[in-house]
């Protein structure tokens, strides 16, 4: 079993990747939405106008997030991880104290770059660029750290909010981060020069020493990325989406909300099926031949919850849309490899997070129009469905031969 060879080799690395994916929660909604209730309380509030800051705040973290990811190829990636470690914290801290406004922005603005986006990016481009063979299997590994904190930290969390206040809960995510994550990440690779060093550290003079003015504008120009970018926009913005509005979709279609509820533990486990399953197809067909067909799942999923009006189809959507999740979480890292050298992974992948982080935003907002439109929920999934099914046609089309051609890609080989 190439994983358990994987674990068996290198399993510090792995480690960090685990513990930056679980660490990046902090930053993510499903804990996040766990405080809105108190925050807006305490701002005196409604949901509604969280929900808009929360929004803003996001696109703006995405916007950020290209000029301080790509940084990640110029420095040591330790050094990297306690920096992005002490801005999650502190902003852990931000928000454990916030008393106006302009402490919840700053407080979400920095958890939102620090967790959701920075937290994650040291994590896969981490891993991305230390795995060659195995690249697939090893990202999957690494992306485990996210159903990981998604099963075991909301109890957690919810447990000390009644015990101690939300306030006194965010402190402690704050202080967790400092005395237990941070240390861990120290200890993993601290000595592993390889893992944490600087990739393609070549001389002024030599020719393989290409700038990103050369390199990395070249996949941006290209026919290949523009059609392939509204697949990777689509599954944050669509999945964000439906998840938001589960409430509404669950009275349209006169399904418990309770069933939507208990689908989320389906998704988680089909999410861990997805990426585990997906990291050897990557290794033995590539990233780039199984891209364009990953949300087939969803778009099964999605029609049947379109045509079923029985509380069983819910887990079967949910379980359908996991296997996507899964698949994109390593495929979406996996892909950057074979299309740029090593050392601009970093920087085109952050570009790449803004645009799903950006999508992800929109994505609520356009569902709740076509709500507000009082569009019939029948009608919304299949339009979902058909906008899927060409964005799916357009990335099979981008790899026709002639649209890219990857540069010279230095081989990075585990050890």
């Amino acid at each position: 079993m190439q994983f358990f060879y994987l674990l068996k080799q290198a399993p510090r690395p792995l480690g960090f990747g685990v513990l930056h994916s679980f660490g990046s929660s902090f930053g993510q909604t499903f804990l996040i939405a766990l405080f809105v209730p108190f925050m807006a309380a305490s701002l005196a509030i409604n949901e509604t106008e969280f929900a808009n800051i929360y929004a803003a705040i996001t696109i703006g973290s995405a916007l950020a997030l290209p000029f301080l990811g790509r940084l990640i190829d110029r420095v040591d990636l330790l050094h990297y991880s306690i920096a992005t470690l002490t801005l999650l914290s502190v902003g852990c801290f931000v928000l454990a104290a916030t008393g106006s406004i302009w402490m919840l922005l700053a407080g979400l603005f920095i958890v939102r770059l620090a967790g959701q986006g920075l937290m994650t990016h040291v994590a896969m481009t981490g891993t991305a660029r230390y795995f060659d063979r195995n690249r697939g299997r090893a990202l999957a590994l690494a992306a485990f750290g996210f159903p990981l904190a998604e099963a075991i930290l909301p109890i957690t969390v919810l447990g000390l909010i009644a015990l101690f206040g939300w306030r006194a809960a965010y402190a402690g995510a704050g202080v967790a981060i400092l005395v237990v994550l941070m240390p861990l990440a120290i200890w993993l690779v601290w000595q592993n020069d390889r893992y944490r060093s600087v990739p393609g550290k070549n001389t002024p003079d030599d020719p393989a020493a290409q700038t990103d003015a050369t390199r990395h504008p070249a996949l941006f120009r290209s026919r290949y990325i523009w059609l392939c970018m509204p697949m990777l926009a689509t599954p944050p913005l669509v999945m964000t989406a439906l998840f938001f509005h589960q409430g509404l979709i669950s009275s349209a279609k006169d399904i418990p909300l309770a069933w939507f509820a208990a689908g989320f533990t389906v998704f988680a486990a089909t999410s861990v099926i997805g990426a585990f399953g997906s990291g050897p197809l990557i290794d033995k067909y590539s990233a780039r031949r199984l891209f364009p067909w990953h949300l087939i799942p969803t778009m099964i999923g999605i029609a049947l919850l379109s045509f079923v009006s029985s509380p069983w189809i819910v887990p079967v959507y949910m379980g359908l849309v996991g296997i996507t999740t899964g698949f994109a979480t390593t495929l979406r890292t996996a892909i950057i490899p074979e299309l740029v050298p090593i050392d601009q992974i970093g920087s085109v992948r952050s570009t790449l997070t803004a645009v799903m982080v950006v999508a992800s935003a929109i994505g609520p907002a356009m569902y709740g129009w076509m709500f507000a439109a009082n569009m019939a929920i029948e009608t919304m999934l299949m339009l979902t469905i058909a906008g899927m099914a060409v964005v799916t046609v357009m990335s099979w089309v981008s790899e026709r031969p002639g649209f890219y051609t990857p540069p010279g890609i230095s081989r990075h080989s585990e050890s």
